[in-house]
This record gives structure tokens, C-alpha cells and sequence, in this order.
């Protein structure tokens, strides 16, 4: 499916109470952000967004490999955290975290199914205080995500913290997120967190900042 074809589904299926929440949601996260309720947790994994999400070709680009650490921070329903694990194979590890319980029993539950769990470490946390060690992750993916912290700065700290040195940082958005902002301020905020910027990936509608730390 097309990017524009994909565009097009999202705006019908956002039809009726989704709409109407969506906008509440947008306007509502630009004065006060904050994450996305966990009632709302279908929206993470429909068919609708995965026609645009393809977890496959997301880690393609961070070039995950086996034996790696990585972060899936507000990892959700583990749509995505289930491609990670895959990837960091048996040797590898995964931090699975979310400030939400009902959405990281969710993933656990995923996880599980998939019988990649062994390889996940399951944190219920928020952005601000990872409970992981200095210089200890060599990629984060952060996907929609960071615009729904309410101390955006405070997260990118953290995130600057667990990573090792030129370890790799991806911050991505899609233009449903009701806290959606354009890629440009999220690479003001992380450059001013001194990360250093590497490559913008996707559209405006659904992008992949890459960052490294240095």
C-alpha cells in the first residue's frame, strides 16, 4: 500500500469518536503533554497503522545486530519490541519500557507468544528515570514517544545517559500521534541534548530522526 493510500485510510478510519479524540488529544498535548491513554492501545498495532509502520524495514535502518543492548522506551503493545528481540538474538538484549502497567503486560503477553521474552527485560518506568546503568545501551528507538513526555529535555538526558559512546539514538513521529510536531524541533531539542544529528528518514507524515552520541 501506498504512502498516500495509507494517508488516505487513516483519515476514514479516524471517523466518529477516534476523530473527535485525536483532536481533543492534539490540542490538549500541545499545552500539556502527556502520553496517549492505554485504553486507546488498539490504535498502536491496527492494521491501518502498520500499513505505514513496518517494524521490518523501521530496523533495517538502525542496522540492529545479534549481541546487542537496545531500548524500546515507551514501548507500548511491543508491536516493535517483538522485531528488536528478533534481531539482538539470544546473546542480545532487549529494555522493554513504558510508564503505562496495562500496556507492558500487553507487551509481555506478546513477548511471550512469540517466545522471544528470555530476551527482554520488562522495566515499568517513565522517560525521566530509566532504571538502567550509565553507557549501557547501543541503540534506543524512541517512536512516538518523546512528544508525549511532558520534560522532553529530562528524557533526552536520560536517553544521552544509558547510551555508550556513539551508540545510536532514532526518534520517530507520525502525524496521527495527537502530540505530533514537525521533525525540525525534534532535532532542536536533541541537538541542544547534544546528540549529533546523522540522517532524516520517511515523510513529514510518518519520519525517523537519527542521532548519535558523542
Amino acid at each position: 500500500m501506498g504512502i498516500l493510500r495509507a494517508v488516505q485510510n487513516i483519515a476514514a478510519w479516524s471517523g466518529g469518536s477516534a476523530a473527535g479524540y485525536l483532536l481533543s488529544e492534539r490540542v490538549a498535548c500541545l499545552q500539556d503533554p502527556r502520553p496517549m491513554p492505554h485504553q486507546f492501545a488498539k490504535m498502536l498495532d491496527h492494521p491501518l497503522r502498520m500499513a505505514y509502520r513496518n517494524p521490518t524495514a523501521l530496523f533495517d535502518v538502525l542496522a540492529i545486530q545479534p549481541g546487542m543492548t537496545v531500548l524500546d522506551l515507551g514501548c507500548g503493545t511491543g508491536v516493535f519490541t517483538v522485531e528488536m528481540a528478533r534481531r539482538v538474538g539470544d546473546e542480545g538484549r532487549v529494555h522493554a519500557v513504558d510508564i503505562q502497567a496495562p500496556l507492558l503486560e500487553q507487551a509481555q503477553k506478546r513477548l511471550t507468544a512469540a517466545g522471544l521474552a528470555a530476551r527482554v527485560e520488562f522495566h515499568h518506568a517513565g522517560a525521566n528515570s530509566l532504571p538502567l546503568p550509565d553507557n549501557a545501551i547501543d541503540i534506543a528507538a524512541v517512536i512516538a514517544t518523546l512528544t508525549q513526555t511532558p520534560d522532553r529535555y529530562g528524557a533526552l538526558r536520560e536517553l544521552r545517559r544509558v547510551l555508550r559512546f556513539w551508540g545510536r539514538l532514532m526518534i520517530s513521529e507520525e502525524m496521527p500521534n495527537p502530540a505530533y510536531v514537525p521533525p525540525g524541533l525534534i532535532r532542536t531539542w536533541a541537538e541542544e541534548a547534544e546528540f549529533g544529528f546523522m540522517a532524516q528518514l520517511g515523510t513529514l507524515f510518518c519520519y525517523n530522526l537519527l542521532f548519535e552520541k558523542y
